[in-house]
């Protein structure tokens, strides 16, 4: 077996062996495959430490106050958080992320093996390409142009099967979203991924339709409560409790945009208007025009992809800011009506209407998602988002 079959035979065998894309069809119960009694149990724990809020202090020296007890509850609001997350949807996006990092690397490689190509012996395959059959380029000892001529085709081989394998992830990332409602193709859903909240925003479409599902099983359990009070009382506090997870990862959400993101973005472009107006000085004395003149429009292609970058965090953010502002006020009635209740037989409409409520606040922060316009933007892209989750 020749080495270039070896390698590619290699990678294809190490992409599936590790959890490589299945044909299995989705449902949504298999994407939002939380347990129901764990999750109650959280919701529990989280809605006691809600309940104790009122009857301490809101500040004091020694002791435990308020800010204490509101501490405590953003805690239990996160692990119930995390007990909503898809593992199905995990895995697929741990497995593009492998891909993607394999990929850098592999085109990393294909531009050494370019470089030092140029500087190798004319000479034909040299000695060190006479590999036992299951070697790999590990082993391999490049010293002749037809030795590296080898190593980039093979090279190249690799980065096409991963970059394959890379497209049905997004494929099958995007059935699965599909059958929970969101509604993103491939191409759009890589747009997305490539971004810095690509997976904040997955997150909260898999969390919140999560929430929409277990809501509807806590009017089922009020339900069977029958004319108990206070179980009736206790499953609609925890619709509280999810209103609060939903405005949890919301403010999260605008904060990172606001504070983390724009800011950064807003550094870079700076920074390239600067290397565009020192390469115009540099021109006006004499400088290599050709080099100076690539350098102004390599900042210039630059500058575009931030203003497309941040114009595309904006819009998610005012969708999230948008939701976010109904997510607090829905709260709140919620959290009124949940110290006022007094009749069991009126709590399961009531926690059927969050329900519905859940079903609106998903519905307007779905992701509007641009796709590349072509090959550079995409590869600007992704560099931006290197630098800014640093």
């Amino acid at each position: 077996m020749q080495l270039k079959s070896v390698v590619k035979a290699v990678v294809l065998a190490s992409i599936l062996g590790s959890g490589g894309v299945g044909a299995e069809e989705w449902s949504r119960d298999a994407v939002l495959n939380f347990d129901t009694r764990e999750v109650l149990g959280a919701l529990g724990d989280a809605l006691a430490v809600h309940d104790e809020i009122p009857s301490l202090e809101e500040s004091k020296f020694i002791g435990r106050d308020q800010e204490d007890a509101k501490a405590d509850l953003d805690d239990l609001v996160e692990d119930a958080m995390a007990l909503f997350e898809s593992e199905a949807i995990n895995n697929l996006r741990s497995q593009y992320r492998e891909l993607e990092e394999r990929i850098e690397d592999q085109k990393q490689k294909l531009t050494k093996y370019r470089t030092e190509r140029v500087l190798a012996v004319e000479d034909g395959r040299s000695l060190g390409s006479q590999l036992m059959p299951g070697d790999t380029l590990k082993s391999y000892v490049a010293v002749t142009k037809e030795d590296y001529d080898m190593l980039i085709e093979a090279t190249e081989k690799n980065i096409a099967a991963y970059e394959e394998e890379t497209a049905l992830t997004l494929t099958r990332m995007s059935q699965a979203l599909t059958t929970i409602g969101v509604d993103l193709d491939p191409d759009q859903l890589e747009a997305m991924m490539s971004s810095v909240v690509g997976d904040d925003i997955v997150s909260m479409s898999v969390v919140f339709n999560a929430i929409r599902d277990m809501t509807t099983q806590l009017a089922e359990l009020t339900e069977g409560s029958g004319e108990d009070l206070a179980h009736a009382k206790k499953y609609y506090g925890m619709t509280v409790v999810l209103h609060r997870i939903m405005a949890y990862m919301q403010e999260s959400f605008i904060v990172d945009v606001d504070e983390k993101y724009l800011p950064k973005l807003t550094l870079y472009r700076n920074s390239a208007r600067s290397n565009i107006k020192e390469s115009k000085k540099l021109m006006r004395e004499g400088g290599n025009e050709t080099t100076l003149k690539n350098n102004i429009q390599s900042n210039k292609l630059t500058i575009s992809v931030i203003d497309l970058y941040a114009d595309m965090l904006k819009r998610q953010r005012d969708k999230v800011a948008a939701a976010h502002e109904v997510t607090v006020r829905e709260m709140n009635v919620a959290n009124n009506t949940y110290r006022t209740v007094a009749l069991s037989s009126s709590v399961v409409s009531m926690i059927r209407e969050g329900a519905n409520t859940f079903d609106r606040l998903i519905s307007l922060q779905m992701p509007d998602i641009r796709e590349f316009q072509n090959e550079e933007v995409r590869e600007e892209f992704r560099n931006l988002t290197e630098q800014l989750a640093n």
